[in-house]
């Protein structure tokens, strides 16, 4: 692990990075797998998530989110997989990410998991949308595709969890001269960087403090930090800060067996971006085909004995 967080470190500080509103999110302990594709499969059964973003003021310029993952690992094996569609629209710019992706599964120690993970999909983009500059307004309406790729690792263990990711390794987009652009490692590219522990505080209550680390190049380097209170594996209240950006609380809720309702309110607290004003983010997360925990068998007294056919 030592040799493993190194190497991360040392990757991130030779590369640079920016940022864009896709891949934006409030509640990351959710969207792990939209982000990380070594998280394809980390959960046992069937697992899903649809997911819509967007801020509370009604503009066709600011940013809105939909996202939808189902993943799943494959029984007696140590492999997993799953499909990641991401709907973004900003502006006039429309953009859809459509990723499948594998993982593998490595026990490092009892209780201890390494996930390597792997994805590959397609990026459509779209752009319509009038300009004005320079007293000249320029229209145009165009789109393309390009394939697109991206790996992460995800470590496990009972209590703690670490995670690293770039889910993109390509960066396209129309600029508004109409021209396509199609980089390949360039200082679009981002990094997700993440862990958190789970705290026993009581028998039915569980505190899991956490940190979500996005390196970029032209901006400042991006750190949500918040904890999480998970109450008889049945209720979550969480709160969040990003730095010298935002601020968030979020909840969840489950419904009946594994789904699970989630709402989060992001609000800002930047007087240069104000893309993260009035956020909000519900979700809906199911799975099934767990295995359920068996109860331990009832131990028999010989007073409790009274039939003549027990012997």
């Amino acid at each position: 692990m030592r040799f493993l967080i190194t190497g991360i470190l040392i990757l991130i500080s030779i590369l640079g990075f920016s940022q864009s509103s896709v891949l934006r999110f409030t509640d990351y302990g959710l969207t792990q797998p939209l982000i990380n594709p070594a998280c394809m499969g980390v959960e046992e059964g069937i697992n899903g998530l649809l997911l819509y973003r967007s801020r509370f003021e009604k503009s066709d310029y600011w940013p809105s989110t939909g996202a939808f993952n189902i993943n799943s690992m494959i029984k007696n094996k140590n492999l997993g997989g799953g499909l990641s569609l991401i709907f973004d629209k900003y502006g006039p710019y429309q953009k859809l990410f459509a990723y499948v992706a594998g993982s593998y599964k490595l026990k490092v120690n009892e209780g201890k998991y390494l996930f390597f993970g792997l994805q590959a999909g397609l990026n459509y983009v779209s752009n319509a949308g009038n300009y004005q500059m320079a007293d000249e307004e320029i229209i145009f309406s165009d789109n393309y595709s390009q394939p697109n790729f991206g790996f992460g690792l995800h470590f496990q263990a009972d209590k703690y969890y670490l995670g690293f990711a770039i889910p993109e390794f390509k960066y396209n987009t129309i600029d508004e001269q109409g021209n396509k652009i199609n980089s390949m490692i360039s200082d679009m590219l981002r990094m997700f960087l993440y862990g958190g522990y789970r705290f026993s505080l009581s028998e039915n209550a569980k505190l899991e403090p956490y940190l979500y680390l996005t390196y970029s190049g032209q901006e400042s380097t991006q750190l949500d930090l918040g904890a999480k209170l998970i109450y008889r594996e049945g209720f979550i209240f969480g709160v969040q800060y990003r730095t010298e950006q935002a601020f968030a609380a979020m909840a969840r809720v489950k419904l009946i067996d594994e789904l699970w309702l989630g709402y989060s309110f992001e609000g800002n607290s930047s007087d240069v971006d104000n893309n993260f004003n009035s956020v909000q983010e519900i979700s809906l997360t199911f799975s099934f085909g767990k295995k359920k925990e068996k109860s331990a068998p009832t131990q028999e007294n010989y007073e409790d004995i009274n039939s003549i056919r027990y012997f």
